[in-house]
């Protein structure tokens, strides 16, 4: 139901690695469903519950599949429910963390060109480089994410951090031809700094606060 290389490209983070995870298993089981008996659903809790006992999540429900069909038609509606609201939890979670963390500021029209630009050629160096297509898909995505960032109003700079750790990972198990992508993005990195920097410097000047004035001295005080 999932290979060992979607296994591989799952995000590092618990969180963030259930949510992708569950993804696979939840589009697989989408295609594998049928009327002829619940293979597919039990794969899938049995899938569930294995990544839930390694990152120690607590689903709060049974870990006993029912053998009963009707019996697992029920359990299973409600294990669905279940995954369906700490998935949610999760995403709430992670989304509180991107921006408490991450770091928003406005890039100009020249600075969205250049960027284009940039994403344009790693696009063609991952296309072209020695990567599974597991990988390649992975680091398409993170392109894409940041391509859309860039695009936005103001964009969080976390999306390049993600495509840079991406690539590095690949480089690290010995996918070749990628050194360039790493140099694009350093590019990028720079833009960003640039393009943070006259953000900072457009906002305008705090106001100066009024003071209050010292208590009157005894020598102030008429007689």
């Amino acid at each position: 139901m999932i290979t060992d290389d979607q296994l591989d490209d799952l995000p590092e983070g618990d969180l963030e690695a259930f949510v992708a995870y569950e993804a696979i298993l939840r589009r697989n089981l989408n295609e594998d469903r049928n009327n002829q008996g619940w293979d597919a659903e039990v794969e899938y809790v049995t899938c569930i519950l294995a990544f839930v006992e390694i990152r120690h999540f607590d689903l709060n429900v049974s870990t006993q599949i029912p053998a009963d069909g009707d019996v697992m038609r029920i359990y299973f509606n409600e294990f669905l429910q279940k995954v369906d609201a700490f998935k949610i939890k999760a995403r709430l979670e992670l989304a509180a963390r991107r921006k408490a963390s991450g770091t928003v500021f406005v890039v100009a029209g020249n600075y969205k060109t250049q960027i284009g630009g940039h994403l344009t050629a790693i696009r063609k160096i991952v296309h072209e480089a020695d990567l599974s297509e597991s990988k390649r898909d992975a680091i398409f995505k993170r392109v894409e994410k940041l391509q859309f960032e860039v695009d936005r109003d103001r964009t969080r700079s976390e999306a390049a951090v993600g495509l840079w750790l991406d690539i590095s990972s690949a480089i690290g198990q010995g996918a070749k031809n990628l050194d360039p992508a790493i140099e694009r993005l350093e590019r990028i990195m720079k833009i960003f700094a640039q393009a943070r920097d006259e953000d900072t410097a457009r906002l305008p000047a705090p106001k100066e606060q009024k003071r209050i004035p010292p208590p009157a001295s005894d020598d102030d005080i008429p007689f």
